[in-house]
């Protein structure tokens, strides 16, 4: 027996509780001996458990380990030192790297039985390495001025130290500066040029021991690489992970799309710095990019400077975006929405839209099946979706899915 977490103060401990599987939002489903489901912070399938139940319903329970009594084959001892320290990023941590894929892809499929009344098993895609893989990171000043991450599930923080996540020099970067307690700093390296961004708002704090050269504030930029395809990324727009996420949706989406390769128009939804307009569209079709972040939209003109088709960019929320009376109407649609999903309003804008293929991508299941369930109901049939490893070490999940309108030749 060896403890995993500091037990909370609670009247109500519980001892040899089986984690049966994980769910949405990474945590371990168990049962209470009166039969009520049990959500366990840090469990894992597998384990036999001693909890302490923090939040108590008629229904369910939450709780967190204060002890494991059997181990579960797939849990595994984490080598970082933050998160030993309390560290909340990596929540799966001590899940071993090989079976974590398997589980997320698990959670999807629950996802869209119970939501969207689906049975579809997605196919188990690819993975970003497992260490040195983020290229943009936010920390927080901790009391004594060093850069950390938030502890789990508190608003504390731990620091750092050598984040085994980060790609090398943002790594160095993060274990060297000073940041004054509680100040928040985004910081971004280039994996193709080496540049550096980092912004905070520096009415609340000042960050001390950054290299030179680096680009600080807002309107500051680099360039990263993505398929080939050079790419500006603004500090105040959002970017994924890293490059190797990048890349790794940038070809789900081709594949889930091949209709891309001879299409004459294209919307990208959500589109932010272009980047599937700038890498999956043919040169010479014509491109809408609609997204709401007035830097990530500058970023994409410049991303998109020179097509041979035609660009149009729209700062709207898709849900509200209408296509011009005359426009060509995309043979496909690419839709990467944040963690909310489409919703109605989205999925209305689709259905306006009246594409051959929607291209969706999804960072979280629930929403992902809810958008699922929404479509179907318009006339639009998942006809394949695929679970990618974006964050290992956590739970999140991304899924990319081919969606296709019946009465047309994707159908």
């Amino acid at each position: 027996t060896y403890v995993v977490g500091m037990p909370d103060q609670s009247p109500h401990p519980h001892s040899g509780v089986p984690i049966e599987r994980v769910v949405a939002g990474g945590e371990g489903l168990g049962r209470l001996s009166d039969g009520r489901v049990v959500f366990v912070r840090g469990g894992i399938p597998g384990d036999l458990a001693t909890i302490e139940v923090v939040d108590e319903r008629r229904d369910w329970a939450r709780a967190v380990i204060t002890s494991i009594e059997a181990a579960s084959s797939q849990r595994g001892t984490p080598t970082c030192p933050a998160r030993g320290a309390g560290c909340g990023g990596c929540d799966w941590a001590e899940i071993l790297p090989q079976h974590q894929l398997e589980l997320k892809a698990g959670i999807v499929v629950e996802a869209l039985r119970r939501t969207a009344k689906m049975d579809h098993e997605p196919e188990i895609g690819a993975s970003v390495t497992r260490n040195g893989y983020r290229s943009g990171v936010r920390v927080i000043g901790t009391a004594d001025h060093r850069a950390g991450f938030r502890r789990a599930a508190e608003d504390t923080s731990v620091p750092a130290g050598r984040c085994e996540i980060a790609v090398p020099v943002l790594a160095e970067m993060i274990e060297s500066i000073t940041v004054d307690p509680g100040l928040e700093v985004t910081l971004r390296v280039s994996v193709a040029t080496g540049e550096v961004t980092a912004r905070w708002d520096d009415r609340l704090g000042t960050v001390n021991g950054l290299p030179a050269g680096v680009h600080i504030g807002p309107d500051a930029s680099l360039i990263e690489q993505v398929a080939g395809v050079d790419l500006v990324v603004s500090a105040a727009s959002f970017f994924q992970s890293g490059p190797q996420a990048a890349a790794l949706l940038v070809d789900a989406v081709s594949r889930h799309a091949p209709e891309l390769a001879s299409a004459r128009a294209v919307v990208d939804a959500y589109g932010g710095i272009g980047l599937f307009a700038a890498t999956a569209v043919p040169f010479e079709a014509d491109v809408w990019v609609v997204e709401t972040s007035r830097a990530a939209l500058a970023d994409a003109r410049t991303n998109l400077d020179g097509r041979e088709g035609r660009s149009e960019f729209v700062r709207s929320e898709f849900g509200r975006w209408r296509p011009t009376r005359g426009d060509l109407r995309p043979e496909v649609v690419i839709a990467d929405p944040a963690r909310t999903g489409l919703g109605r309003p989205g999925v209305s804008a689709v259905v306006r839209a009246q594409p051959e293929v929607l291209v969706l991508v999804s960072c979280d299941p629930v929403s992902f099946a809810r958008d699922a369930a929404l479509l179907e109901k318009e006339g639009f049939r998942l006809e394949r979706c695929e679970a990618l490893d974006l964050f290992p070490g956590t739970h999140h999940v991304e899924v990319v899915s081919r969606f296709v309108r019946a009465g047309t030749l994707a159908s």
